[in-house]
């Protein structure tokens, strides 16, 4: 073996150390940062990042033990157990069962930024049989295809005026609709009281961006005690729906569902992640983030859960059928 040959080989396995280990640095303290959201926006951003953390760290973990050899491998495998902790019981949860009644379709889609074909995504809402569709990011002029005469549909709830982007809610009833608008940063809170069975649920539905910044986590926390307020004073039980700007296990949404006994109502049905999409084979479902949240109290349940299909948003649309549970 030559002395350049030895020297590439060196000079290789130096690189893979460093990057290894700064990938294991930076992921460990990720998932630890992610506990203490409340403290600093970017700790908190952390957290919507779980499924990222804990491959980035497994990763980590293996090219550094392979090429250093160093105990720094234990620590980014403990890395890997509490993210892996946190995210097991997206597969292994399970929902209250439902009393066997008809419950209510909703499809909740951000289509904030567009589509790759707007004509092909209105004709996909139009002929997917929901009964109840929120879609975010949209003004009222873009979803008037839908509501033309003859359609089944009408608008529940829009933006205060028709070219600014919000919420549009659209139904194939005249569902009672509460519509509050937050102080500081003007957002929409909406409330729909739809069917479930012999009784009804109030689906709650908001809009707004990843905390990215400290005014945008500064807009979330407005976004999400709005929310709390709402469901706190609800008579009927409750589904919220929508993208929410941040995954559940941020703090945010860590406080919203402990203080209204709200639970994860995607839990059992795998990684469902909305935002962004890929088309990566094999590995593009599991990219992006479970932004698009379904959270629901006792007396509901989902019926039906699915993601999809991609229709060029930079987000998954969301189905869920909510029904009465046991």
């Amino acid at each position: 073996m030559t002395t350049a040959t030895t020297g590439l080989g060196s000079g290789i396995r130096a690189a893979l150390i460093v990057l290894a280990l700064g990938l294991g640095v930076f992921a460990s303290i990720a998932t630890v940062a992610g506990f203490f959201g409340n403290l600093w926006w970017a700790f908190d951003l952390m957290a919507n990042f779980r499924w990222q953390l804990m491959w980035a760290a497994l990763v980590a973990a293996i090219v550094y033990a392979l090429a250093a050899r160093g105990i720094a491998s234990i620590v980014f495998i403990v890395a890997v157990v509490v993210n892996a902790f946190i995210l097991v019981p997206l597969w292994f949860g399970s929902q209250p069962p439902g009393t066997g009644e008809d419950g209510t379709k909703v499809i909740a889609l951000d289509l904030y930024g567009g589509t790759d074909d707007e004509e092909g995504t209105l004709r996909w809402l139009f002929d997917s049989g929901a009964d109840v569709i929120i879609a975010s990011g949209v003004s009222s002029q873009r979803l008037a295809p839908i509501v033309e005469d003859g359609s089944p549909y009408q608008v529940l709830a829009q933006p205060e005026f028709e070219d600014r982007s919000g919420i549009v809610v659209l139904g194939t009833a005249e569902y009672v609709v509460s519509q509050e608008i937050t102080p500081g940063f003007g957002q929409q809170i909406i409330s729909i009281t739809v069917p479930a069975g012999a009784g009804t649920v109030d689906v709650v539905t908001a809009w707004g961006e990843i905390a990215s910044s400290q005014s945008k986590s500064e807009a979330l926390a407005e976004r999400l005690e709005a929310i709390e307020a709402v469901v706190s004073s609800a008579n009927s039980p409750v589904a919220v729906i929508g993208s929410l700007g941040a995954v559940r296990y941020t703090s945010g949404m860590r406080s919203l569902m402990g203080s209204t006994g709200l639970r994860d109502a995607t839990e059992g049905s795998g990684y469902l992640s909305t935002w962004p999409t890929s088309n990566l084979p094999l590995i593009g479902g599991w990219v992006g983030i479970p932004i698009d949240v379904v959270l629901m109290s006792d007396g509901v349940t989902p019926l039906e859960l699915v993601t999809g299909p991609d229709l060029g948003s930079d987000h998954l649309p969301v189905t869920v059928v909510v029904g009465p549970s046991q």
